[in-house]
């Protein structure tokens, strides 16, 4: 049976933006559009006091949930799928994609993937972006198992292509063309699509390893340290 709930959770970066894009595209291939209600939110609360949930299948993108979110995963047993990269290269992306400094990208990122590692623990299994999930068909399937929905190739080929690294990075490209209805954020900073979660600079280089480059010596240090439970638990180098 589709679960009710699904929950995109990812460390920034991760392709979180693909997953969330996936799920909400294939629940709306097999129920339809009107019965699926799609979301970004890191409040549960947002989401029950919506009326636009009931009767509907839920999709929500988030990269750290909030207080309720244990809860909320006890009571409601959603379907949660959970992406990771190494978390220093997610800083290194938040910093040149969106000019997040440093402080501020290795707090949100580090708070993102020790929420990450928590779901983990519970079981959910994880997306890791270094094995380019993103970039193979087959993901399609494991996805389309996890929701339990039955969709023809022909379908789940086209919510593959739309997705693909360069039909992305077109869409970002070409955002602020999107009807006004469907755009959010500051033209002066960022602007993003409310429908695909896509930014403006939603696309980076997708380098592996960059941190031991971009990053100055102390920072290395510090993420290394103020993450080592993360890096430990799904095998990136320490240092």
């Amino acid at each position: 049976m589709t679960p009710r709930a699904t929950l995109t959770l990812g460390v920034y970066g991760s392709a979180s933006t693909w997953v969330f894009n996936v799920a909400r595209e294939m629940l709306n291939a097999a129920h339809g559009t009107e019965q699926v209600a799609a979301y970004y939110a890191d409040s549960m609360a947002k989401i029950l006091t919506d009326p636009g949930v009931i009767g509907r299948y839920v999709v929500v993108k988030m990269h750290n949930g909030d207080a309720s979110l244990a809860g909320f995963i006890h009571l409601a047993e959603p379907l949660l799928l959970l992406s990771l990269r190494d978390p220093r290269d997610a800083v290194v992306s938040m910093m040149t994609r969106f000019a997040v400094p440093f402080a501020q990208a290795a707090s949100g990122v580090g708070r993102s993937a020790r929420v990450v590692l928590a779901c983990a623990e519970m079981g959910f299994p994880v997306l890791r972006y270094e094995d380019r999930f993103f970039d193979r068909p087959e993901t399609l399937d494991t996805l389309a198992g996890a929701l339990d929905v039955a969709l023809s190739p022909g379908v789940k080929a086209e919510i593959f292509a739309r997705y693909q690294t360069d039909a992305v990075r077109a869409l970002a490209a070409s955002v602020e063309t999107l009807p006004a209805a469907r755009l959010e954020g500051d033209p002066a900073v960022d602007v993003y699509d409310r429908v695909t979660q896509i930014h403006r600079n939603h696309i980076g280089d997708g380098a592996s390893g960059k941190w031991r480059a971009r990053l100055a010596p102390e920072e290395q240090r510090q993420l290394c340290a103020d993450l080592a439970p993360v890096l430990a638990r799904f095998n990136y180098p320490p240092a």
